[in-house]
């Protein structure tokens, strides 16, 4: 199970900065504005894991979108029907831009 980040006021940034950062090392440290969320600090090692996890998953997504193009080839799919069955085996919409002008 992974710890809940801890949750720091702004402020804190700026009066304890060195606390702040040390902390960022060991995990991401939510900054608060008013009491709301404002920000996540993250430290630089483990944000450039995340973009190379998102950019691993995004090609995954369009290795996939592109063997489902090449096994209905053959026969033709709406690209409707597509997305719903990325949808069905993601859990998620791919929120293309609209091809209707």
């Amino acid at each position: 199970m992974q710890a809940i980040a801890p949750i720091r006021p702004f402020s804190d940034l700026r009066r304890m900065s060195r606390e702040v950062l040390r902390q960022l090392k060991e995990q991401p440290v939510v900054l608060t504005l008013r009491g709301r969320p404002l920000a996540v600090l993250v430290d630089y090692e483990a944000y450039n894991q995340m973009v190379k996890r998102q950019e691993a998953l995004e090609a995954a997504r369009d290795a996939f979108l592109l063997q489902r193009a090449q096994e209905t080839a053959s026969g033709y799919l709406p690209l409707e029907a597509l997305l719903r069955q990325y949808e069905e085996l993601f859990g998620e919409d791919l929120d293309l831009p609209s091809l209707e002008q």
